[in-house]
């Protein structure tokens, strides 16, 4: 050896076994691929940015909302989840002892895909508002303040008629629109394979806490007969679980209207996945 440093090591050439260059591996669809789609920045928001897209959101909604088909129900149950999501902003600067606030565009009424989208982003702040509204309503069970918790679990019942009648408002055109306009923006090359409203970050929060008020309640003492204020609160929790009934169905009728079939895009992907493996083996 001459003291030369000696060269480095050949790096494998990873080659394909079908000896092709090959494809690009399509990725499933990630929370974040969700949120692009949907327009949803993801940072570190002060109230002052937070109200400021509250307030262009709710001007978006409230100028499309009358060129929809939704029904008078419907649309009170919008604009009740839009106050409320309101008046717990106007809380939140109270407590901050501080406040500035901006208008957003009142922009026009768009397309299907634009109402779709929209409609998204509504259900997501209601999403949100519902999660500070149940560590709010599960901190005043644990507390034994049954005032607060009836209140609670009624902003919670409205939340969730509201958060129905926002996917009746995301889904009002022909199913046929959906099929050949709206579904196809949700796969390549628009987004990654698997799109899936599972990649919801505030509904999955939403779940997960719901099942904490669940919890919460059953464990209260059902005397019998029990004492008013606690015959309030099964009371208003009966209330919510029959909102959440009525949640659920609706969402069943939207998914049979618009994808029949019912194979989801996350569905499609994981059976072509599954097909693929399959025929490598």
């Amino acid at each position: 050896m001459n003291g030369d440093t000696p060269p480095a090591p050949l790096t494998p050439l990873t080659l394909a076994t079908d000896a092709r260059i090959p494809a690009r591996a399509a990725a499933g669809a990630t929370t974040a691929d969700y949120d692009r789609y949907f327009h949803i920045a993801r940072r570190a928001p002060d109230l002052t940015v937070w109200t400021r897209d509250v307030l262009a959101l709710q001007a978006a909604v409230l100028a499309d909302l009358p060129h929809t088909g939704l029904d008078d129900s419907q649309r009170a149950a919008v604009l009740t989840g839009l106050l409320h999501a309101s008046h717990a902003t106007l809380a939140a600067w109270a407590r901050s002892a501080a406040g500035s606030s901006a208008d957003g565009p009142a922009d026009g009424p768009g397309d299907a895909l634009r109402r779709w989208k929209l409609g998204h982003q509504l259900f997501h702040l209601l999403l949100t508002t519902m999660n500070s509204t149940l560590d709010d309503t599960l901190a005043a069970v644990g507390a034994a303040r049954w005032t607060s918790a009836g209140h609670g679990l009624e902003r919670l019942r409205t939340l969730y008629d509201a958060a129905t009648a926002a996917m009746a408002y995301a889904s009002d055109f022909p199913a046929s629109v959906y099929a050949h306009d709206v579904r196809p923006t949700m796969e390549p090359p628009f987004t990654a394979p698997g799109f899936s409203g599972t990649l919801n970050r505030e509904h999955h929060v939403m779940t997960e806490r719901m099942h904490a008020l669940r919890a919460a309640l059953a464990d209260l003492s059902r005397p019998s007969p029990p004492a008013p204020p606690l015959a309030a609160i099964h009371h208003e929790a009966a209330l919510l679980r029959a909102a959440q009934r009525r949640n659920r169905k609706a969402h069943a009728a939207i998914c049979e209207r618009c994808v029949p079939d019912g194979a989801s895009l996350l569905r499609q992907h994981t059976t072509r996945q599954r097909s693929g493996r399959a025929a490598c083996e």
